[in-house]
């Protein structure tokens, strides 16, 4: 069995195993190790380290600033490229700067895109017809095709 015990001069807490009498604290203090004295107790010798730093952290008066940095963080981007591009594309303004945004978008992220690609960022816009939008876009030389299938939107400097 393992136990946190808390030094009395320097208020810090130290992993022990509990079959030993004493310990010396960092600051020099020997703390007489008993099972009154602990704070936590595990089995583990693995999980010593975790109650160490609770306690530690319940010492100082920060635990639950010490629990928020150990819950898992949600990540505020989507891994998902397409919903990345359809969130950037829906803020432009009309239907034809939606369309424009999504190519840049789309080149912004992969580089280069299929009509694939295309297809399902258009829908996700709610525009019918991706080919006929593409089309247009060729048209007016705001993307290109640099490899049969594959389009690139160009990047106009203003």
């Amino acid at each position: 069995m393992y136990g946190v015990v808390v030094c009395p001069r320097c208020k810090r807490a130290k992993g022990v195993n509990a079959k030993q009498r004493t310990t010396t604290c960092v600051c020099g203090f020997e703390i007489h190790v008993s099972p009154n004295r602990m704070r936590a107790r595990t089995e583990r010798a693995a999980d010593l380290a975790d109650l160490v730093g609770r306690v530690n952290a319940e010492i100082s008066g920060g635990l639950k600033t010490y629990e928020a940095d150990l819950a898992p963080r949600r990540h505020a981007r989507s891994r998902d490229v397409y919903a990345r591009v359809i969130a950037m594309a829906a803020k432009a303004g009309d239907r034809s700067a939606r369309i424009r945004s999504a190519a840049s978008e789309l080149t912004r992220e992969l580089e280069v895109f299929t009509l694939d690609d295309w297809s399902r960022v258009l829908a996700g816009l709610g525009v019918p017809n991706p080919e006929g939008a593409l089309g247009i876009l060729v048209a007016a030389s705001a993307v290109f095709e640099p490899r049969a299938g594959f389009y690139r939107a160009l990047e106009l400097t203003p």
